[in-house]
Order: C-alpha cells, then structure tokens, then sequence
C-alpha cells in the first residue's frame, strides 16, 4: 500500500498517515490489518522463497554428506577389525600382517587431523583465566574444520541478497533467509542433544562429540533467529516507525504471531548465555535445569510464530518437538523398567566413603543390567540433587539370583553355577560406579557418607543408562590403557573384557597394559574389590601386566617396586616413555585408550600421534567435556 497521501498540500509519513485514519476511523485499522498497512512486515511478501528452499536443501544435503562420509568411515573400520578378529583367532601367528599400516596416508591423516588438537597438543586441558573460571576445552582439528566450514556456509547463504532491489527488499529477504535457516538447524540442533540419540550408535561416534557439535549449531541458530528478529524490526520501523513496530506485537492478527517470536528470541539469547563454559561449569546444575525450561520456551515460541500466521516450516518445528518429547519418553521408560519393581520398589543404592575423597556408589537394581564396557550412566538421586543427572563410568556390574524369600538376599552368578535361564524375572542386577569428590553434587555425596558411623550412606534413587561402550577393543593384539585417577572406572571393564576373551579365545589380545597414575597408594582402594577379582581370573598372568604410578607419595615404602605382573613406580607417569616401550614389544595392532584429567589425555595423544607411522596404532579417548 503507498501510504503517502496529500493532506493541505502536505505529504503524509506512513505514521501519521497511520494515526490520522485511526483517529477519524477507530475500526480502520481493523478492517485494513497490519498485513495491509506493512506488507514487508507481514508473511512472506517479497519474500524470495525459491532460492530459501534452495540454500535449505543444501544444507540438508551438506548435512546427509556428512553424515554418509561418516557411515562409510565407520563401515570401512568395522570391516577391517572384524576381519582381523576373524583372521587373528583362527591363526594367533597372522598378527604380524595387522602389526603395520598398507598405506601412508592414513597414518598421516590420524596425525594431522582426526587425532590432532587445534594448535599444538592441547585439546581437552581446560583453559583457566581463574581457578575457577574455566573457557572449557579446545575443539580437535577435524572437529573444528567441520564447525568452521558449517559457520561459514551458514553466514554465507545469509547474504547472498538481491541488494540491486533496495535497502527494505535486501532486509526482507535476509528475514525470510535467517528465519529458514534457523527453522531448519533447530532439527540437528535438538538431535545432537539428546542422550537417546539413534546417530550416536548408528555413526559409533561419542556423544561428547554431538555435544559439542549441538553447542555451536546451537550459537548459529540464535545469530541467525536475531538476524531474523531484526531485520522484521528494522523494516517495520521503516514503513511506519515504532508505532508500527509496537502495533505489530500488540495488536491485529499477527500480534500472536510476533510476540511468540520475540519470546522465543528472548529465550534463545538466554540459553546462549547461560550456556557459555565459566557460567555452565560453575553452576551446572543450575544450568541444566535452566536450559531445559528455556529449550521448551524457545520451542513453544517458535511452534505458536509459526503455526500463528501459517508459515511453510510447521512441519520442522513439529518435528523438532517430536524429537524432544519421544526422546523424554524413551528416557522415562528405561529409567523406570531398570530401576523399579512392584517387589522391591526404587533402586537402593549405597554410599560409601572412600579415602582420597572418592565414593564408591553401588546401585542395586531390581534387574539384571548388561552394560558394555566403556559404558556410562546417568545418576539420579532425589535426596541430594532434585531435578539434575550426574554422567558417571561404570566400574563394575553383577548379575545375581534373588531369592523368593526376602528381598535382598541374593546370590552372585559364578561360572559353576547351573540355573535356570527362562527364570529372567528372578535375576537383579548390581552396579558400582567411583565418583571423585569436587564441588556441587560429588562434594555433598562424599560428605554425606562420611557423616555416616560406618562410612555408608543408603538412599534410593535411579540410574539411567546405559550409554557409550561402542568401542570395542577384541580386535586388537595388544592394548595399552591408560587411566589417570578416577578414570580407571572407565578401563575396569575392558580389561576384565580381555582377560576373560583371552581365556575363552573370543578376542585377538595377546598383550594388554593397564597404566593407572594415582596421587597416593589410598587411591588403590578405590577399585581393590574388582582388581583382586581380575587378579584370579584365569590366564591373567599370561596376558595382563599392571604399571602404578604414584605422583605424590607419602612414604618410603612407595617407591618402585614389582610384584609379578604388578610394577609401582613413584613420579609422574611418562606417556612417551611408556607407550614407546610397548610398542617396541607389541604383538600385532594395537589400540590405546584413556581416560583422566584433560592434561594427561593430552599427553596421551600427543604420544600416539607421534608413532602412527611406526605401525597400526589407533588412540581412543574417553572424555566429558560437556
């Protein structure tokens, strides 16, 4: 509408042309609408919308690209190491052909971009600017090329603009394009959030890495939902100054529409906020719960925006809802099938207060649990923490007989047992977790139990899980695990895991090195009862060797000493020194893993990539980052 008019020989602005019918006419503005009075503010006039779809699709395809690169990747290792499992166990003496890389250049690739940091060797170290402000970590290179590479296509196809069409129809468009995009990375935004995720399994890739990848798609769609937001102020204000842009959010049938729009805006900047690494360390818990009803804020906001004024990307925001809510149910039905029964009620769990500050939490649920190793659970326990979850590795778990008597006497499986396997609803399961005293949660946990006469602390609550655990490691003829602290939880199991193929002759491991650096021998208490357990199992001797470095001894009887397959050695633990050894003495491919304080990752790392080329080593990390 030209909303110039002549008044005395006066040229009317559309503001007062605006407030003179209002006044002579109440019910003009009415009859006419927004729409009517600011065509550039309302729906999709001028609007190009075939070339938004087109720079949607290709970032769909970018996406699918990805994602398919990724199968392929992971199908092309699957095949290698079921191949050299099948090979290895039908002929131990074949390990020889998997000892050494047949090309050049994926040795060069895992140096310098799938296992490299950024910039030089630091990766999951945090960055201090106090003692307790933390910037959180370092993306690694390939990670960093594919946010940098997604970011800049983003940008990009923001600003491909008809800016020959004047300044209100370029500002149009980048509404309608910033408004699409962020529509349309709401999907991958959620997805990558979710713990329950299909793609974390389908793709065997962590769900640190969806993480990280779901906190920067994350900070693109709040950029590109405040492009959005202002480019409609600005052209608003433009037709008919804040009087327009104050109608538009206030009054006539889009004020619905606009006013879910700037709430989900509102929303969205307070999730990037609060969502920054000092703030989401330092109250994390706070966090999470902030995060959760400010997701479902911006989604309720951008669904009414949408569904408001009948725009064409409802079908997205139904489906990132969809997402959400399926996801939260699947969440809610394990936790209750898990860890609830008519017979015993909730999961009992017992706190018990280690020395070192460290607890050992032991879940006894009222069904078996099979958790693979390297897996890991979320903890819940109302007493403490209300409403939040707490990622933990699992050290240990149990399969045991309950008895038709009283509930709790229980009997463990063992290898002499013959029972009954259609007797399921009879069997409960038992799983033990180390969790390291800090701050928040695991400070109140410690004290907790060590308040108690007996050091123990029993509560009931939940465990969700279990999650990760895609790594398997029976392909590999030697295997060298590194733990740093209380990261020996997550080592436990794969080297129970070994121990008990090497016996059976289900796994090609002939040589498996657990390196455990710990501040003080107190610390060997942590995870006494299960090594001891390990330490009996058969052919142990033949294949384990344990290597104990204890950083701050407190006595002179911790100094190095060997027993059997057990060395202890006082000082800090070397990465290159030791990995150097066992590779000079390796049978076949080897794997090496860690899981510890960011620093000691980092050292880890930085001494794996520096001898891929010497033969088939592969390096696996197990972090929480997020």
């Amino acid at each position: 509408m030209n909303a110039a008019s002549l008044s005395h020989g006066v040229v009317d602005t559309p503001l007062t042309f605006l407030q003179r019918r209002q006044v002579e006419d109440p019910a003009y503005g009415n009859r006419t609408g927004f729409s009517t009075l600011f065509p550039f503010s309302a729906g999709l006039h001028g609007v190009n919308q075939v070339q938004n779809y087109f720079f949607a699709h290709v970032l769909i395809v970018m996406l699918c690209a990805l994602i398919l690169m990724t199968i392929g990747l992971r199908l092309t290792q699957k095949v290698i190491s079921t191949l050299r499992h099948l090979t290895v166990l039908g002929n131990p003496d074949r390990q020889g052909y998997w000892k050494y890389n047949k090309t050049t250049w994926w040795p060069l690739l895992k140096r310098y971009l799938t296992y490299a940091p950024l910039w030089k060797d630091r990766h999951n170290r945090e960055i201090y600017v106090s003692e307790n402000v933390s910037l959180g970590c370092i993306p690694s290179r390939g990670h960093f090329l594919l946010i940098a590479m997604y970011t800049i296509s983003n940008m990009a196809y923001c600003l491909v603009l008809p800016y020959s069409d004047g300044h209100t129809i370029v500002l149009v468009n980048l509404r309608g394009r910033s408004g699409m995009l962020a529509a349309l990375n709401m999907i991958p935004t959620i997805v990558f959030a979710l713990r329950n995720n299909p793609l974390i399994g389908f793709l065997n890739t962590p769900y640190d890495t969806f993480n990280l990848f779901h906190r920067w798609l994350g900070r693109i769609v709040v950029v590109e939902g405040v492009m959005h937001t202002v480019a409609w102020i600005v052209v608003t204000h433009k037709q008919g100054s804040w009087a327009a842009v104050k109608m538009g959010i206030t009054d006539g049938p889009h004020a619905v529409s606009y006013m879910a729009g700037m709430v989900a805006v509102v929303a969205a900047l307070i999730l990037l906020v609060q969502s920054l690494s000092p703030l989401r360390h330092a109250f994390y818990e706070t966090f999470l719960n902030v995060h959760k009803l400010m997701v479902i804020t911006f989604l309720v906001g951008v669904y009414v925006h949408l569904k408001w004024d009948n725009l064409p990307q409802i079908p997205w925001a139904v489906a990132v809802m969809l997402f959400y809510g399926l996801e939260y149910i699947v969440r809610v039905y394990r936790i209750v099938y898990h860890n609830y029964s008519r017979r015993y009620g909730w999961t009992e769990i017992e706190a018990e207060a280690l020395e070192a500050e460290a607890t050992r939490l032991t879940f006894k649920l009222p069904r078996p649990w099979h958790p693979k190793p390297g897996s890991h659970v979320h903890v819940y326990i109302p007493t403490l923490s209300w409403l939040s979850s707490h990622p933990f590795s699992v050290a240990w778990n149990d399969v045991h007989y309950v008895s038709r008597g009283r509930a709790g006497n229980s009997l463990p499986i063992t290898e002499k047992e013959d029972f009954d396997f259609d007797r399921k609803t009879e069997l409960a399961g038992t799983v033990s977790l180390i969790v390291r005293a800090r701050a928040g949660f695991t400070r109140k946990l410690w004290e907790k139990a060590k308040a108690q006469p007996d050091r123990k602390w029993r509560t009931r609550g939940a465990l969700e899980g279990p999650y990760g655990g895609h790594d398997s490691l029976r392909s590999y003829g030697t295997l060298v695990l590194f733990a740093g602290g209380v990261g020996i939880t997550h080592q436990v199991q794969y080297v129970k895991d070994l121990v008990q193929g090497y016996h059976e002759n289900t796994c090609a491991a002939r040589k498996v090195v657990l390196i455990w650096s710990v501040p003080n021998t107190e610390a060997l208490e942590w995870v006494r009862p299960w090594m001891d357990e390990i330490l009996k199992m058969p052919g142990r001797k033949d294949i384990l060797t344990i290597k104990l470095f204890i950083t701050k001894p407190r006595a002179r009887h911790e100094t190095q000493t060997r027993t059997g397959s057990i060395s202890t050695f006082p000082g800090r633990c070397n990465p290159q020194t030791v990995l150097d050894q066992e590779i000079r003495e390796r049978t076949g491919a080897m794997a090496v893993t860690v899981c510890g304080p960011g620093a000691f990752g980092d050292a880890v790392r930085k001494a794996v990539r520096k001898r891929v080329q010497v033969g088939v080593i592969d390096f696996i990390e197990e972090a929480f980052s997020y």
